[in-house]
């Protein structure tokens, strides 16, 4: 989730007045979860010929890796059958008493569903569990099997001299780790990370990172100075190239990463229309492509539509799937209604809060009520400048924000499930600061030598973001270069505005020039 937060500096509000301002959430009567997301138990690819396992991902401590050889034998014992939505999906149900031995008796039955994607030689395979089938899931089910960063996996092992895992972890660690005070990397992060790398160093392919980031500008012009990309995101991608250019130095397959925007996932939320999200995106993308050095595959766009509606599996989809999967506006954005199927599809799918969060936040002193708590500070002064709430009384507002926040945390955490779920092997970073323990590493998407984070104008020195989630963002602040220190500054755009305005500062806004590759910033000197 790319929204920062200021998560344990809101203790103004009580444990009491949380409760009233969520009353009126509206929590379904039926709190089981039913996401697709919570049916898989593994998700794997093997050999087509001798049936070898390629690679293999399991939750909730699931022991089909363990037990291939038996497993393997369970499939082919048993006559699979056709799936109904596609006949390149063949299906095999294993019975309650056969699945305990993989499941930690789970008791219950599972399914294993497996497809040989065109062009691959490979089986992709997964398990889920039986229960709520319908063709919702039947259809996630295909999407997950056809659209999941599976391709590497039939790539053979290629022995090496050079421990390029090592030597990737030395450089993240000193290059692009965002190393806050609970950092836990080198008592558990920095093994987990170097398993991850090794899924593709030990093929000697090139290695594939993710980063849910570059949602879209925020509605508050006190912070964005407006609402295209700009010098802050050209600064972050030559960042992200830069990275991408040393690392094919001391590995010659080199590295990639994909930036997978959440801006569709929370727009409504944030008070930014569908299609500034788009026109954003696109300007996002010519923007790279003219900073990127051509022939060279070093960064991959994709957002939430792409998602969805991409592969073999999207012409199956029926939008009547997603008739009960009703989602609340609170901010009188305009929809899109391929962005609303797309936000729909993926709280059906991936939504796996069965009430407790809303029990969470109603518990003093838990770590999802400071969360909750932080989303709600921050959108609350996000939303201050929203034309839809003028004429709202400032307890409407705060209950609106509320319910703001409490649907953010859903979306982030369901959209995180997907990351997952189509990124199974890559290596995941965050814009947010995290302790680095894994799965998610936290990284500084634009450093302190291209562009210093400040708070004023006055005083240009970064200052301390200790809480977990604070970490200052392009998308919600500009840049502004000081001409008599000749340096970049990531703040928010009042403090330059009133600067300028008080006499203090003169200077211009310098306008974005897409072709080539430079955003726009402030550029200000002493009066």
């Amino acid at each position: 989730m790319t929204t920062t937060v200021a998560a344990e500096q809101t203790t103004v509000v009580s444990t009491k007045q949380t409760l009233n301002f969520i009353n009126d959430i509206q929590i379904p009567h039926n709190l089981k979860n039913l996401s697709t997301y919570s049916k898989f138990l593994a998700l794997y690819t093997r050999d087509s010929n001798t049936s070898a396992p390629h690679s293999m991902e399991e939750k909730q401590g699931c022991k089909f890796g363990e037990n291939w050889s038996e497993f393997i034998e369970l499939i082919k014992n048993n006559e699979p059958r056709k799936a109904l939505l596609c006949e390149d999906i063949f299906e095999t149900c294993l019975p309650t008493e056969v699945s305990n031995k993989f499941t930690n008796s789970m008791n219950m039955p599972l399914k294993i569903s497996e497809y040989q994607k065109r062009g691959e030689s490979q089986i992709r395979g997964c398990v889920t569990t039986v229960e709520n089938e319908n063709e919702f899931n039947d259809w996630f089910i295909f999407h997950i099997l056809d659209q999941a960063r599976l391709e590497a996996s039939d790539k053979p092992f290629v022995p090496a001299d050079i421990s390029y895992h090592e030597i990737f972890a030395d450089y993240f660690e000193k290059k692009l780790k965002n190393t806050v005070m609970e950092d836990q990397w080198n008592s558990q992060g920095r093994q987990y990370f170097i398993g991850r790398v090794r899924y593709f160093t030990d093929r000697f392919l090139r290695i594939e990172c993710v980063l849910p980031a570059f949602p879209c500008k925020t509605s508050n012009r006190d912070k964005a100075a407006g609402y295209l990309p700009d010098k802050g995101e050209e600064f972050a991608l030559r960042r992200l190239l830069q990275a991408t250019e040393e690392v094919a130095k001391i590995y010659p397959p080199g590295m990639k990463v994909w930036i997978v925007s959440d801006g569709h996932v929370f727009s409504d939320c944030i008070g930014v229309d569908d299609d500034v999200v788009n026109t954003y995106t696109q300007n996002l993308h010519n923007m790279y492509q003219a900073i990127a050095t051509p022939g060279l595959d070093s960064v991959g766009l994709c957002g939430l539509n792409d998602l969805f509606f991409s592969g073999q599996a999207s012409p199956h989809f029926d939008t009547r799937w997603i008739e009960d999967s009703k989602l609340e506006h609170y901010t009188g954005t305009k929809i899109c209604s391929v962005s609303e199927a797309s936000r729909a599809i993926l709280m059906k799918g991936c939504d796996t809060d069965d009430g407790r969060l809303r029990k969470q936040i109603g518990i003093s002193g838990h770590p999802r009520l400071h969360l909750f708590r932080g989303f709600a500070r921050f959108m609350e002064e996000d939303l201050s400048q929203s034309s839809h709430f003028e004429n709202s009384s400032r307890k409407r507002f705060k209950k609106v924000v509320s319910k703001v926040a409490f649907n953010m945390i859903k979306r982030n955490d369901a959209y995180s499930n997907l990351v997952e779920l189509l990124f199974p092997h890559h290596l995941r970073f965050s814009i947010h600061a995290h302790t680095n323990s894994g799965p998610k590493f936290g990284i500084k998407v634009v450093s302190p030598e291209q562009c210093l984070s400040v708070k004023s104008l006055e005083s240009v020195e970064e200052p301390k973001f200790e809480d977990l989630l604070h970490i200052p963002t392009p998308w919600h602040n500009c840049v502004v270069k000081l001409c008599n220190q000749d340096r970049y500054f990531l703040i928010k755009a009042k403090a330059v505005r009133d600067a300028m305005e008080k006499g203090t500062y003169v200077g211009v806004w310098k306008e974005t020039k897409l072709a080539l590759g430079e955003g726009g910033y402030y550029e200000i000197s002493k009066s």
